[in-house]
């Protein structure tokens, strides 16, 4: 794919970029403030594999605010409706944009694996990132998916990763190596039971990489503190609509095999499903299932406040 589009935002606080011919990514999320870069940088920009069934997403640009659906994990031929791509359709498309201005992009584009219509405005407000989004069955028979934010941000050793009050456990869905144990097993947050902190972040060579989910929540927030500025990144969503929330915790650990370092990030996923697939989401009753002609809504909220001293708990965005 050539890359051809890039647009960028600012409001009084913040400043975006964003790639269509991306998968209609979310490159740079930027403090007007102190600078800092909230999001990893892709080293693969303009390399992008054609849109298939077949496309790996590590050979993407892997990097910034990209959109998971109708899946994260790959799926095959015995889920209902078909094969699924590994982390979906969006990721690979290009995305049309019908407004553009100063503070707000509308984007939108169709899958290929299921007749879903995609779209999301992208607007700055001084200090907050609002997404909001909208998927549409646009085919004549009922479809169903789940949905996962994929945002990679950027970390350094130390820096707190904030999670619900209420989240005391989490399940674990990969560890490499087996690390802190197989999938499935229940994981003490924000310290294992081994004593391992969670919600520190460790350095690049740790050669470490986890996926954990909550289980079902009762409040839509998160967020990640970077000591280096001061500054808190808040996320923001209604759990009536993204009930669960997926952690990524990459500290070298992934991709394996790969030649050179390893990706360096935290990804906070707000998610439809507490669970990778598609197909694993419809065994659960937790996939969004859309009539033809129905739509979903719903909106997350990026906010970065100039905190300071470390937050010792995280407040509700509203």
């Amino acid at each position: 794919m050539t890359i051809s589009r890039r647009y960028s935002l600012q409001s009084s606080a913040l400043s975006i970029e964003v790639f269509p011919d991306e998968g209609g990514r979310i490159s740079s999320l930027k403090s007007l403030h102190s600078g800092m870069e909230f999001l990893i940088q892709s080293d693969r920009s303009g390399s992008y594999p054609q849109p298939s069934f077949h496309a790996a997403f590590r050979d993407g640009p892997c990097a910034g605010i990209e959109e998971c659906l109708p899946t994260v994990g790959p799926c095959g031929p015995e889920t209902d409706g078909g094969p699924v791509p590994d982390h979906g359709d969006f990721w690979q498309l290009r995305w049309n944009l019908t407004s553009v201005s100063s503070t707000h992009l509308h984007l939108l584009s169709t899958g290929f694996s299921r007749t879903l219509r995609f779209s999301k405005d992208v607007s700055l407000n001084d200090d907050t990132l609002s997404i909001v989004y909208r998927t549409e069955n646009i085919g004549s028979t009922v479809q169903s998916f789940l949905y996962a934010c994929h945002p990679l941000f950027a970390v350094s050793a130390g820096d707190l990763i904030l999670l619900p009050a209420e989240v005391r456990e989490l399940r674990l869905d990969y560890s490499r190596g087996n690390r802190i144990g197989g999938a499935g097993t229940a994981i003490a947050w924000p310290e294992t039971q081994s004593g391992i902190r969670l919600d520190l972040a460790s350095s690049p060579d740790s050669g470490t990489a986890e996926m954990f989910y909550t289980d079902r929540l009762s409040q839509g927030c998160c967020g990640i503190y970077r000591s280096a500025t001061g500054q808190t990144l808040d996320i923001g969503f209604d759990p009536q609509r993204l009930p669960y929330l997926g952690l990524w915790l990459c500290y070298g650990g992934w991709p394996d095999g790969g030649s050179g370092p390893g990706q360096y990030a935290v990804a906070l996923e707000p998610t439809t499903s507490g669970c990778n697939t598609l197909s694993a989401a419809q065994r659960s009753g937790s996939a969004i299932t859309l009539d033809a002609g129905r739509t979903f809504n719903w909106e997350i909220r990026f906010r970065i406040r100039n905190l300071g001293a470390c937050p010792s708990s995280l407040p509700l965005l509203k």
